[in-house]
């Protein structure tokens, strides 16, 4: 008979289950410390991505505090003679230092200068240098320069004459006028310059033109007033120590406005940079700027100088720069002023016999009645102030 199976009775013992047991808790303590490694691991690369994270973040700080230095010193470079630099100025939990390096410490600069600005921020440092060179445009290339149009009407004269080679005599070349917009000529003006535009002349009545007139110049842009130059003078304003009020003339030190009004009002300003909201002079009222001083006035607003007297004594358009961001500039009257006025946002009016002798150069122009405009060569060579002095020309980051 065949023997399909056998059994046997085999007894399991606790031999045997502790066998069992002891393999199944290595196993399931290897299993945890695997589990644990790979924890501990995630941890470790977690701590790490934070770690370079936080890197970054405060690289890009001390980058950020170093460029926030080489602005600073770009506006204190409004001062061509300015060398102090800073040292562990604070900004925010950040600080920068600068140092400004001349050709008295490295003769190949030149007139150029390096700045060599460090950002510090929680131990992270970025260092950055930048080669500025010194500005040698002037924003006075024309008689007169109307970004939208010109308007020259009525008697209007126009020319040109240069201080540096002595007083006016009439009827100099060289009284040009500009605009990427319409220029019309009318009347009886006359004008002894050339005439250039990207756009359209409309000459008629008995008016003269003595130089060319072009209709395909090309666009000019005017370089901006900005708020870095508007900061610079506001912080850097002369008004409280070389400006005198007398007769009723009065500065608002709160809105910056200042205003006379009256034959006895007068205001007297020295050698300086002066920061206006707006500036008021009627009724006879006087600026008065002493012979020998130079005055540069930066405006947010308005100059209304219609029925007052600007006295630049020296007879020196340099010698009393306008730089507004204002939208009217108003010189009509029978006065005279001796100045350069740059307000490219402004409408710029000359009328009644008004006569100035320098520059204007406005959003629009016009000069009308027996408005006259002698522009002086000499400001070709004027330094422009805006944007300070030096402009970057080169920039490193290290």
């Amino acid at each position: 008979m065949a023997k399909w199976f056998q059994h046997t009775n085999q007894q399991i013992t606790p031999h045997h289950l502790q066998n069992q047991g002891g393999f199944a808790l290595i196993t399931v303590l290897g299993i945890l410390l695997l589990v644990t490694l790979l924890a501990l691991g995630a941890f470790s690369t977690s701590d790490t991505d934070r770690a370079i994270a936080s890197n970054n973040v405060y690289n890009n700080q001390a980058f950020y505090a170093a460029e926030a230095g080489v602005s600073r010193a770009l506006g204190m470079l409004y001062d061509s003679t300015w060398r102090a630099g800073f040292a562990n100025a604070t900004i925010g939990h950040t600080k920068y230092s600068v140092q400004v390096i001349d050709s008295l410490t490295e003769p190949g600069l030149k007139d150029s200068l390096l700045l060599v600005a460090t950002g510090l921020a929680n131990g992270s440092e970025s260092v950055i240098h930048v080669l500025l060179a010194k500005k040698r445009s002037s924003v006075y290339r024309r008689a007169v320069y109307g970004d939208s149009t010109v308007d020259v009407v009525g008697n209007a004269l126009v020319d040109a004459y240069n201080s540096d080679s002595g007083a006016y005599t009439p009827g100099g070349m060289g009284g040009d006028i500009g605009s990427d917009g319409l220029i019309h000529v009318g009347g009886d003006a006359t004008i002894y310059g050339n005439v250039a535009t990207a756009d359209t002349i409309i000459t008629n009545g008995s008016m003269t033109i003595y130089g060319t007139s072009n209709n395909s110049a090309s666009t000019v842009t005017l370089e901006p007033i900005t708020q870095t130059d508007l900061d610079y003078a506001k912080w850097n304003s002369d008004v409280s120590t070389s400006m005198t009020l007398s007769g009723g003339a009065t500065y608002n030190s709160g809105t910056y406005a200042l205003s006379a009004s009256g034959s006895t009002a007068q205001i007297t300003m020295t050698t300086g940079i002066y920061f206006f909201s707006s500036i008021s002079l009627t009724s006879g009222a006087k600026l008065v700027i002493p012979s020998d001083q130079q005055v540069v006035i930066f405006m947010t607003g308005s100059l209304n100088a219609a029925g007052g007297i600007i006295a630049n004594t020296s007879a020196i358009p340099a010698n009393l720069q306008v730089y507004s961001s204002g939208l009217t500039i108003d010189i009509t009257g029978s006065a005279t002023i001796y100045a350069a006025i740059y307000a490219p946002n402004a409408e710029i009016k000359v009328s009644g016999g008004g006569v100035v002798y320098g520059s204007l150069v406005g959003k629009t122009v016009k000069d009308a009645g027996n408005g006259t405009v002698h522009f002086d060569r000499a400001l070709l060579d004027l330094e422009s102030p805006l944007k300070g002095k030096y402009k970057a020309v080169a920039w490193q980051v290290l």
